[in-house]
């Protein structure tokens, strides 16, 4: 191979990678997603995700049951919308496509974790911690069990 067509070869090679690592950071970017649905329920995972991670390291060692409380509730208020943010063939690079073949028991799982946000709510409004961070344990336990299933982390 002459040195020249080496060099096309390699260029060519970076250039793939380079375009398949950008791809992949875009993939979460702003206006970047597979549709505005994808985009719109990225959005609230971040959310919750941020919810759960702030009763844990922020609000339960400050005290604020105030927060804990305020976080449960937007945390309850998305699993009960979130079936209606899957539409079939509404695919994702995170979703799993057994959520759809399965959606009953997608359905139920985020049943289980709105209860259990809600739980989390009576718990952070009766003033006793301890039943807050079991209540709280108990809502990371039901976003767990549908990321177990449906959820492709990347």
């Amino acid at each position: 191979m002459s040195k020249r067509l080496g060099s096309l070869v390699g260029g060519a090679v970076v250039a793939a990678l380079s375009l398949s690592v950008l791809s992949a950071v875009q993939a979460h970017e702003p206006g970047t997603f597979e549709s505005p649905i994808v985009e719109q329920r990225v959005a609230k995972f971040k959310q919750s995700g941020g919810d759960i991670q702030s009763v844990f390291k922020k609000h339960l060692p400050a005290g604020d049951l105030d927060a804990v409380a305020a976080a449960a509730l937007r945390m309850a208020a998305w699993a009960d919308e979130m079936p209606e943010y899957f539409p079939k063939g509404s695919v994702s690079v995170g979703a799993d496509k057994s959520l759809w073949d399965d959606f009953f028991d997608f359905k139920a799982k985020a049943k289980a974790n709105a209860s259990a946000a809600r739980a989390l709510h009576t718990a952070a409004l009766s003033g006793d911690k301890s039943q807050v961070v079991t209540a709280a344990k108990r809502v990371g336990g039901t976003c767990k069990s549908c990321h177990d299933s449906y959820r492709i982390k990347h």
